[in-house]
């Protein structure tokens, strides 16, 4: 009996501990219901889904999209824009080269047809350079490399040097007499012809210049260059450094249709023919004279002028023959001078100026001076 008594007393102390215990817990939870673990559970889990919902936007997603399509769009533009211009500027340039100069279409559209010739005349000497350097291998005289550098309207001459056969052709424009024609060495007509050590174009500044001389002096035609290089030639006189020997004109000038008169190569001695009989002068031009030609060459005096300057017309050089000298310098450059006048057969008995020829019937030929 009084054990179970007992006994309930310790069920019931128990019980109120129990009651106890909860009632602390709960008085710890401010009186709400405590957390079981399911739901926490659930709701930590569903926190972390709604995290993740968030980091991936589904319109960041759209407005990533439409960004990478715009940027394909300017791209694909851009491309259109470029191959669409690029059409035009062809179209453009096509219309251009529909139009060409009908004077030559190496020269723009609408260019003057004076400017246009003067171009073309500077394009056509440029072209025949360019020939000169490329076959420099086959011309053999230096002479006439230097000529083409030197005497821009000789570069056509010598680029057709390389395939010219030595042929020559007659003089056929007209004269007039007391008017000196300017003629040149490298002139097609004769300058391809042999003479000297090379040919007429490179060698032929005496032949030239006495035609030049005889031409004036008489109006008549018949002493061209090509007709008097064959007549120094065949009296071997074709020598020296100028081409033609000085005893030509003393001994053969008959040859060119011409009297000649040995003067002294001075101012006072050339001044004195031109001026009181206005008697072209035949000098002989020192190597690096200046004037034409770097070689000793020939050229003529065809007249004293209003201010005392003289007119030289050098067969080596269309530039030096285009101006005026002073007689103070030429003369200074000056080896040998000869005045000279036609010859009786070629001024037909009428110059009475003309005077007997050096070399008259019985004369002997001289040889002259030979050496180079």
């Amino acid at each position: 009996m009084a054990t179970a008594q007992s006994n309930n007393r310790r069920r019931s102390n128990s019980g109120s501990t129990r009651r106890s215990s909860t009632s602390r817990r709960s008085s710890g939870s401010n009186g709400r219901k405590p957390l079981q673990g399911r739901d926490t559970g659930y709701r930590v889990g569903s926190s972390r889904r709604q995290s993740t919902s968030r980091s991936i936007n589904p319109r960041l997603i759209i407005v990533g999209i439409v960004g990478i399509l715009l940027i394909i769009a300017l791209i694909f533009g851009i491309s259109s824009c470029v191959k669409g211009c690029s059409a035009r500027n062809t179209k453009k340039d096509e219309a251009k080269e529909v139009k060409v100069n009908p004077e030559d279409k190496r020269v723009a559209y609408g260019v003057a047809a004076e400017e246009t010739n003067r171009l073309a005349e500077v394009l056509d000497r440029n072209e025949a350079f360019a020939d000169i350097a490329k076959n420099a291998d086959k011309i053999t005289d230096e002479r006439l490399i230097d000529l083409a550098i030197t005497e821009p309207d000789a570069i056509e001459f010598v680029a057709g040097s390389v395939k010219a056969d030595g042929s020559t052709q007659p003089f056929d424009e007209a004269v007039t007499k007391g008017e000196f024609p300017k003629l040149y060495t490298f002139d097609p007509r004769w300058g391809y012809a042999s003479y000297a050590d090379g040919i007429v174009g490179s060698t032929g500044s005496g032949p030239v210049a006495l035609s030049i001389a005889s031409m004036g002096l008489s109006g008549k035609t018949t002493y061209d260059p090509a007709t008097i290089a064959q007549a120094v030639t065949s009296a071997k006189l074709d020598n020296g450094t100028t081409g033609m020997d000085d005893s030509f004109l003393t001994n053969h000038a008959s040859d060119a249709g011409l009297t000649a008169t040995s003067i002294e190569a001075s101012s006072d001695g050339i001044y004195i023919p031109l001026a009181e009989d206005g008697t072209p002068v035949v000098i002989k031009l020192k190597s690096d004279s200046g004037i034409g030609s770097n070689n000793a060459h020939w050229a003529v005096i065809i007249s004293l002028n209003s201010d005392n300057s003289i007119s030289v017309y050098d067969p080596t050089s269309v530039i030096a023959t285009s101006h005026t000298w002073s007689l103070g310098a030429v003369a200074s450059k000056t080896d040998t001078a000869y005045s000279v006048n036609a010859a009786a057969d070629t001024a037909g008995g009428t110059d009475t100026d003309a005077t007997p020829d050096a070399t008259s019937e019985g004369a002997g030929e001289t040889t002259g001076d030979e050496s180079a």
